[in-house]
């Protein structure tokens, strides 16, 4: 099962950086941070150890919704004054400290921290799709297969409830974030991350519905939870900020 999530990755960062292509940042930004790879390490966890230890991990990976938050706030704000490493520095540090919340207050943090979320994010019209080599989405793909290889390991190395913690880090977005402030600076990354938060009911509506179901169901708890998630992200991409799409350029027009 470890190889699934090491395949899965890059597929999902392909579609990443065609959204990005096409819509943006912050579009890019709220794909990036769909359950995807979460629900394949639910899957895993069942398969591998029980339903109940898969319904402890999404349980475990709800409880840092407000973590999730705290990084993509203090990461966009940080990055535009002082730059990519101290931003993605400081919001690593605000998560690790949203993860110590005990996890009732955590769970009941959740809704108020997906509400104020996009108010505290700083503003700015959509920014305009750039042209993006394939390199970089090649380069950015392995990448992300390193960090959820790295996951997965800690996830069988640990507790299910440490495991949650490890992969409810927005690995997927903060990769995104880097490629977008290297290529098209602070606020494209600030876009980015303003995505990961318009994102994250997705993730927590897929995360309960597991923790309630995956003891009944079992695997197929990961499927109920991706409907869940489905049903959030129809209403949630209706307040992403997107740009007008970018116009077709063929890989001819971009090498030369």
């Amino acid at each position: 099962m470890l190889l699934v999530p090491l395949l899965i990755a890059p597929a999902v960062m392909v579609a990443v950086a065609f959204v990005e292509r096409r819509l943006g940042p912050s579009a890019a930004g709220w794909t990036a941070a769909l359950p995807v790879s979460l629900a394949v390490s639910v899957v895993a966890v069942a398969v591998d150890m029980t339903p109940q230890a898969a319904a402890s991990l999404a349980l475990s990976a709800a409880t840092h919704v407000p973590a999730q938050v705290a990084f993509a706030v203090v990461s966009a704000h940080v990055l535009r004054r002082r730059g990519l490493t101290s931003g993605l520095n400081a919001g690593a540090l605000a998560y690790v400290a949203g993860s110590f919340l005990p996890g009732p207050v955590a769970l009941a943090l959740a809704v108020v921290a997906l509400v104020a979320g996009p108010r505290l994010m700083p503003t700015a019209r959509p920014l305009r799709p750039a042209p993006r080599h394939w390199s970089s989405t090649v380069l950015t793909c392995l990448s992300a297969t390193a960090m959820v290889g790295t996951v997965m390991l800690c996830a069988r190395l640990a507790d299910p409830i440490f495991a949650g913690g490890v992969a409810a880090f927005p690995t997927m977005c903060a990769t995104v974030t880097v490629v977008a402030v290297t290529r098209d600076g602070p606020a494209a990354g600030a876009q980015t991350l303003t995505g990961l938060v318009r994102s994250l009911p997705c993730y927590l509506a897929f995360c309960l519905v597991v923790a309630l179901s995956a003891p009944l169901t079992g695997v197929a708890s990961a499927g109920l939870g991706l409907l869940a998630a489905l049903g959030a992200a129809a209403v949630t991409w209706r307040f992403v900020p997107k740009a007008a799409p970018a116009p077709f350029v063929s890989h001819a027009e971009a090498l030369g």
